[in-house]
């Protein structure tokens, strides 16, 4: 994070230049706020503000390493072999001094924020003089701590322990709110509940500038409020979880996509499913094969340019034995070892088919950051949680005939809750932390064969309070930025 923070200016040039913009921050001072006579104009805001999405498809984010945290550390996707992609996440046998992993993970997210804070405090400088003008400013802002929200919200959960295990206790993020320079940026991290705090605040400001309206690959009004439900169910608020929650499901435009159009609605982009998902075209940075390397390529098979390194677990593939006509289960698919595209006689998951209504191919997903099905099952969780058993069940049952329009109602229960969302959310990077913010632990299967994490070389088990429930900081951040607290239980 040092590394950003002294070159400010550069955060500037990237910004600029990722959006093709000119003008727009180009007289940010290196270390100090912007000076009160830079201008800018909407446009130039506009396009600015589209430039705060950019760091979070690629793989270095929501791309990869968000679905591998939640997914591969967890029971839901193991690599096919040993030593294949991502072995050392899902083993747990992460360390300070595998940069390769972690040397820039929490530096991409103060890459994010420090554009955020910069943006949001350029912007004022913008003029608006118009109702329409002024609303649009109000926007373009609102989306900037909207996406600064969910930077600290993934520092928190990724760097700390469940804030439900010791009520925020443990060390989370560094806040930064403005542009700051080296100095001013060297500050040790706070803890989980401040930087939740930090959050919970952010997104009450974000919701009182962002527009109700839908704005595809954006934040809007009802996207801040659906990650505000998520954090306040992180954070064991369920009466606030449910409020939140419940006002996008009956309030706002999103809606569950039927269950006959839920396979194609991961190749469609812009489904009213969707509440927010980051944009990935063309215009962005492909591969020179037409690609976009992501955790999509790895966990795809029928393609002869396919990663085909990650598949489904046993676990997961045996929650739909009983149940043939989930779409979900349908996605399934076999991979024969005569016939099959890659002939390996395995089974793997026929989800992220790429963005078919723009011609993409399997490597150009839309990473979906929220759904609306989210907020179903966060309401289930939270009704639950308070009572109301008969709320609870109304909206799993809504989610579960939606998959399954042969399935008969239940009774809600935490673990047909905490089922559903592992049925419904898998590669989209949310198991890992369902399970330990629950109090649940993750318990490596001996009995497959696929599951070599089971092994005696390797943890068996994860809950929360443990070391390796949260990421370390790389020694490389830890040797630039030494006031940089360790997680406790790593070595620099």
């Amino acid at each position: 994070m040092k590394r950003y923070i002294r070159h400010i200016a550069i955060a500037a040039v990237l910004l600029i230049g990722l959006t093709a913009c000119e003008g727009f921050l180009d007289t940010v001072p290196t270390s100090s706020v912007v000076d009160k006579n830079a201008m800018v104009t909407l446009a130039d805001a506009g396009v600015a503000c589209n430039g705060l999405y950019t760091p979070l498809k690629y793989y270095t984010l929501y791309g990869t390493y968000i679905p591998y945290m939640g997914d591969l550390r967890a029971d839901n996707i193991y690599p096919r072999m040993s030593d294949g992609t991502g072995a050392s996440i899902y083993t747990w046998q992460y360390e300070s001094t595998q940069n390769s992993y972690f040397g820039t993970f929490w530096e991409n997210y103060y890459n994010v924020i420090m554009r955020c804070n910069t943006f949001i405090e350029n912007i004022e400088y913008c003029d608006a003089t118009s109702s329409r003008e002024i609303a649009l400013k109000n926007d373009y802002k609102g989306q900037a701590y909207a996406v600064r929200a969910l930077c600290y919200f993934d520092l928190a959960r990724l760097y700390g322990q469940p804030y439900t295990f010791d009520n925020g206790a443990s060390l989370g993020a560094v806040i930064l709110t403005e542009t700051v320079g080296p100095k001013e940026a060297r500050l040790p991290r706070s803890t989980v509940a401040e930087t939740y705090q930090q959050v919970l605040s952010d997104l009450t400001t974000a919701k009182g500038l962002l527009s109700t309206e839908t704005n595809l690959g954006h934040f809007n009004y009802w996207a801040a409020r659906l990650l505000e439900a998520r954090v306040h169910l992180y954070m064991g608020k369920h009466s606030e979880a449910l409020a939140a929650a419940t006002d996008v499901i009956n309030n706002s435009p999103y809606r569950m996509v039927s269950g006959d159009g839920y396979a194609n609605y991961w190749g469609r982009e812009g489904d009213m499913e969707s509440v927010l998902e980051l944009l990935v075209s063309v215009l962005g940075d492909i591969d020179s094969d037409g690609g976009f390397y992501t955790i999509y390529h790895n966990m795809w098979f029928d393609d002869p340019n396919s990663g085909a390194s990650l598949i489904p677990t046993r676990k997961w593939r045996n929650l739909f034995k009983d149940t043939p006509n989930d779409v979900r289960g349908q996605m399934i698919q076999y991979d024969d070892p005569e016939t099959g595209a890659k002939k390996s006689g395995e089974y793997w998951l026929r989800k992220f088919i790429g963005n078919k209504d723009q011609g993409y191919t399997f490597r150009r997903n839309n990473p979906r950051v929220m759904r609306i099905t989210e907020a179903y099952l966060i309401a289930a969780e939270a009704a639950l949680v308070t009572g109301n058993t008969s709320e609870a069940s109304r909206y799993l049952n809504a989610v579960r005939k939606r998959a399954d329009a042969t399935a008969s109602d239940v009774t809600a229960t935490m673990e047909l809750i905490q089922t559903e969302r592992q049925k419904e959310f898998i590669g989209e990077g949310h198991r890992f932390f369902d399970v330990l913010r629950t109090g649940g632990e993750i318990t490596s299967d001996a009995s497959d064969p696929h599951e070599f994490r089971s092994g005696t070389a390797y943890i068996h088990t994860l809950k929360a309070g443990d070391t390796k429930a949260v990421l370390p900081i790389s020694s490389d951040e830890r040797v630039s930025y030494p006031e940089l607290q360790q997680n406790p239980g790593y070595k620099d």
